[in-house]
């Protein structure tokens, strides 16, 4: 699994920015996407969050590779998730993005 992180703000990090794990082959796909494609990426939490927010702004790999988020959906197998809320470890993000 791979660590990459959604901001708040793009191209600056802060505190509310948040770390998810996503898969070592939608890391790869993601590391070679080409400019406007539309990617659906499920990312894992890896510790609990006291606050995921409802809007991300950019979904960063490294300084070359950045999505914009267009949107983001919660997903829980135990409880129904509204965001902004708090998430637990193992919870998934589904998140759509643009290069």
């Amino acid at each position: 699994m791979h660590l990459i992180e959604l901001r708040l703000i793009s191209n600056t990090k802060s505190p509310g920015d948040l770390l998810v794990n996503i898969q070592e082959k939608t890391f790869e796909f993601l590391s070679s996407a080409k400019e406007d494609q539309e990617i659906r990426v499920s990312a894992y939490l890896d510790r609990p969050w006291p606050s995921v927010e409802k809007r991300y702004q950019e979904l960063y790999i490294s300084e070359n590779v950045k999505f914009k988020v267009g949107a983001i959906t919660p997903g829980s197998k135990t409880r129904k998730i509204y965001l902004p809320s708090e998430m637990l470890e193992g919870e998934q993000l589904v998140l759509v993005v643009k290069k």
